[in-house]
């Protein structure tokens, strides 16, 4: 039975080519005798796209990585799971090229689990080889909870320019082809011009983004811009600046349109929580309230946000061994996130239960420096160091001095406790800090 019923000749992708019906963005045939893994190197192509949807279709594991992984960690990942295809490579030793991939010459024998449908990588570009396990049924719930929320009918045209191999990239995908709407696919950058000449001539309905893309539409004067076909923008991805939640709300309230800012994490496939647009404004700062059919609570003893629902994961895979397993968590997931609940149910991020270091005795919390500082100053910042050391990255070099004096009132630390650098914040392909590679060049 196929994931996506894709049966009519309505429209699914519009590409700057040309326009697909469902019934051709199916045509890629992965033949074999039991459950096997696709490996794609993603592209927002209409080749790979259409590649996703028939393997999600033929029932094998789906396993999306970004087209510019790092390539050592691409050959580990490729030796330790043994994809029976790869697509997205022209060559691979072990394996021989047919029309549409990659396939192994050599047989080897996959025991993967019946429910599986996708992996996906923990760390974007590069890091390590765990994974992400997501069932159908996670997909396919987070999908119609998607469609429940943001009101997707039939008539939506949503541009899609986030990366497959991102939770959020892939959300956009299956819970609008889930709603037979139609997809606007694209790989360029809000910042040039041919992707708002697309936006415009195709007619967009939604827009989605990460916290850089609405800084990024901020700078280039996007409310000033006439998109009447536009109704919806939605923000993942991260934490956005609370004054750019406000602007954005303010605008979307203003020109009649919805802005939606959402609370996911990749484990729960990926959507958690939302704020109703309405509430944007009156709410901006929290995650919201649970997606329909989740629920959300605070454990008590250690503040921690836990979400239970049909879309958490399976769980993790970090070896071929790993991909057999059945699901280890049963719809309950701890999010590593500590948060509040307001008397309207509406939760606050206020940390990350391991982004913490200590100075001197006293507990910091990173993502409470980059809070605090980003909300004074209104420009990127990103926090990490050691127990001896708290390092402030900052992209410009005339806020040295405000944050110092802000660091010293707001944590009384003393300056050897702490340093400032200017630098550009190195990020991951999907917009977050890379908070790995910020360390590494830091410390």
């Amino acid at each position: 039975m196929s994931f996506f019923k894709l049966n009519n000749d309505k429209v699914a992708v519009i590409t700057h080519e040309r326009t697909y019906t469902y019934n051709e963005i199916s045509r890629v045939e992965f033949k074999s005798t039991q459950k096997e893994l696709v490996l794609i190197l993603c592209k927002n192509t209409i080749d790979i796209l259409s590649t996703y949807v028939s393997a999600m279709n033929s029932q094998h594991a789906v396993m999306l990585l970004s087209a510019d992984i790092n390539r050592e960690l691409l050959e580990d990942i490729i030796i330790q799971y043994r994809p029976k295809w790869i697509v997205g490579l022209e060559s691979y030793d072990g394996y021989e090229k047919s029309r549409e991939y990659l396939v192994r010459i050599q047989n080897s024998k996959a025991n993967i689990h019946p429910d599986l449908a996708i992996l996906l990588s923990t760390s974007g570009t590069t890091g390590s080889q765990k994974f992400v396990r997501l069932s159908y049924e996670n997909i396919r719930s987070n999908a119609e909870s998607i469609i429940n929320y943001l009101e997707i009918d039939e008539n939506e045209r949503a541009i899609m320019n986030l990366p497959l191999s991102y939770s959020y990239g892939m959300s956009i995908v299956n819970s609008h082809l889930f709603a037979g709407t139609s997809i606007l696919l694209t790989d360029e950058s809000v910042m040039e011009k041919s992707f708002w000449s697309f936006v415009k001539d195709q007619k967009a309905t939604s827009i989605s983004g990460v916290p850089f893309t609405y800084q990024m539409l901020q700078r280039i004067g996007f409310t000033k811009m006439e998109l009447p076909t536009l109704k919806t923008l939605t923000q993942a991805g991260g934490r956005l600046n609370e004054k750019l939640v406000k602007f954005f709300a303010e605008y979307a309230k203003e020109k009649d349109k919805r802005f939606y800012v959402m609370y996911g994490q990749t484990e729960a496939s990926p959507r958690i929580s939302y704020i109703p647009f309405g509430k944007v404004l009156e709410k901006a700062g929290t995650i919201g309230v649970p997606i329909p059919d989740g629920h959300l609570e605070i454990d008590k003893a250690t503040g921690e946000l836990i979400y239970k629902g049909a879309n958490v994961m399976m769980g993790y895979a970090e070896c071929l061994e790993d991909l057999a397993k059945a699901d280890e968590l049963g719809g309950v997931l701890h999010t590593g996130d500590t948060a509040t609940v307001d008397a309207e149910g509406y939760f606050t991020i206020t940390g990350r239960m391991k982004r913490f270091i200590k100075l001197f005795g006293l507990r910091i919390n990173l993502d409470e420096v980059e809070k605090k500082l980003e909300s004074a100053f209104h420009t990127p910042i990103a926090c990490t160091g050691s127990d001896d050391k708290l390092i402030i990255a900052i992209e410009q070099e005339v806020f040295v001095e405000p944050i110092k004096k802000a660091v010293e009132d707001l944590y009384k630390l003393h300056k050897t406790a702490y340093r400032i650098k200017v630098m550009e914040i190195p990020r991951l392909a999907n917009g977050k800090t890379d908070y790995m590679k910020l360390k590494e060049s830091c410390l």
